[in-house]
Formats: structure tokens, C-alpha cells, sequence
């Protein structure tokens, strides 16, 4: 059995029936559609911020805890 990959854009069903795109890189909710096809223009054109990843990247160094604590 091949390994399962992960998307770059998971997707969710929201409870008033729309899906969400989720970038798993910046984890921002690119686009919602009553069509789940549909999304996948906006997962095309999605780029990511370098302003919100370098924001996750500090978040991330500060939410871990020091080794030997």
C-alpha cells in the first residue's frame, strides 16, 4: 500500500454546508465554497504571506518548552 500524502490544502465542511481551504502551511482559511471543486482555483493562486510565516515561526519558538525544564 503507498503511503497516504497530506494536502497542502485540507479541506473542511463547515455546519452551514460550505467547504473551507485550509493552507497547511500558514494555516490560513484560503476560500469557502458551496462546491468543494471550486476551490481549487483559489488553491492555485493561494501564496503565503512571508509576513504570517515568519509570525508562526516566532509563535513557534516561543510555545516550546526549554530542554531539561
Amino acid at each position: 500500500m503507498a503511503p497516504q500524502s497530506i494536502s497542502r490544502f485540507p479541506h473542511r465542511l463547515t455546519t452551514n454546508g460550505f467547504h473551507d481551504s485550509i493552507c497547511a502551511r500558514c494555516h490560513l482559511t484560503i476560500a469557502s465554497a458551496r462546491n468543494e471543486e471550486d476551490l481549487a482555483l483559489y488553491e492555485r493562486d493561494h501564496v503565503c504571506s512571508p509576513i504570517r510565516l515568519y509570525q508562526l515561526s516566532e509563535d513557534l519558538l516561543h510555545t516550546r518548552t526549554p530542554i531539561g525544564v
